[in-house]
Order: structure tokens, then sequence, then C-alpha cells
């Protein structure tokens, strides 16, 4: 390599060797600018592909010994799960899966059974071999009903004049005719979703 301070050799076969060293040091830096380039500036499936093989997982410690979801759960697809790069530098196919339901949300099971049962072949009966099941979360939208209050008398057939009945129960508004339940209702749709009564009405 030629130093700054000592003249230039004079040999051809020397200035040739040298010219070729820095070719192929040039080339080399180049390469690597370009790779850090594309790792900054490039699209975000280029970055990951410049990303390390020991930066693509994470270390989740004791999170990590949680149960996997089953992969047939659910049959949306949505988030992704982490993609770790592998040693020769190529991404892993990315596993989409929304995740699990909660377990303590009320289950009604639906069967959706074919619309023939027997085989197209031979016309026989054909049994169960398995199911695919999917979930998808559901709501009932508010039920409006009318609460009735039925409180019978008892009277005495020997003693006239004796009627027995049950006190009717407390009421949150006296002698109105909405329950506790619809008061509630209306207040924090009022308060805490903004809507006025006129479009509670409507509703």
């Amino acid at each position: 390599m030629l130093d700054s301070t000592s003249p230039p050799p004079i040999d051809p076969r020397i200035l040739l060797r040298i010219i070729a060293v820095l070719t192929e040091r040039n080339t080399r830096l180049e390469a690597e600018v370009a790779a850090y380039r594309r790792m900054v500036l490039g699209a975000r499936s280029e970055r990951s592909a410049v990303i390390l093989s020991d930066q693509g997982c994470l270390n989740l410690g004791d999170a990590g010994d949680a149960p996997s979801v089953p992969s047939g759960a659910n049959d949306n697809t949505g988030m992704a799960e982490d993609v770790c790069v592998k040693q020769d530098g190529g991404r892993r196919p990315a596993r989409r899966n929304v995740g699990a339901l909660p377990p303590a949300l009320p289950r009604i099971e639906r069967v959706v059974e074919p619309v023939e049962t027997a085989c197209p072949c031979c016309n026989g009966v054909l049994h169960r071999i398995g199911e695919d099941v999917s979930e998808a979360l559901d709501i009932v939208p508010a039920v409006v009903r009318v609460l009735r209050t039925i409180r019978p008398k008892y009277g005495c057939r020997a003693c006239e004049g004796t009627v027995l009945q049950a006190p009717a129960p407390a009421r949150v508004v006296t002698g109105g005719m909405a329950s506790t339940a619809l008061v509630a209702h209306v207040v924090s749709a009022c308060y805490g979703w903004h809507l006025p009564l006129y479009r509670q009405c409507q509703m």
C-alpha cells in the first residue's frame, strides 16, 4: 500500500498491483455503503433482511412459556406473529393468527351440516371423521322490554274487608315508568357516550 510520505514506485507491475488492491477495496466499501443505505432508507421488508440473526428473536423470559394458540382457533387473519430471521439471511414465512377469544365468554355452538350426507360415489352412509371449529366475537344488542309487576290481592271469605297485598317495590322515580336499569342506561349514554335524550328516544 502506498504511503503518503513516500514517493510513488516507478515499477509498472507494482503500480498495477496497487491499483487492483484499491479497486477491490473500493468495490467492497461501495457494497457496504449500499447495504447500509438500504437498511436506513429502504422498504420495511428490505430493512428486516439486513438485521442480524440474533436480533430477530426476542427473549421474553417467563412470558415465552405461555401456551401457544391453536392454529385452528380462528379462521380470520389479523395480527402477524414475530418473524425470526434464519441464519442464512432469509426470512421465514409469517404465520398469521388473531389469537384466542377469552374463555370466560359464553359459547353458543352452531353446527352446519352438509345438505347431503350420502356418499356421492356409492350412495353409502357417511361417518363423521372430524370437524373444523372457528370462533367469531358476537354481541347481543340492548333489549327494550316491559317489566310487569303483579301484586295479587288476598281476601278472607269469612271476614269482610280483610285484604292482604304485598307493598309495591320502590322505584328510582316515584310514580315513574322507568326502571333502575333504564335510568342507568340513559344517564350513561348521555354522559358517557354523549347521546342526547332525543336521539335516545329515536333509538
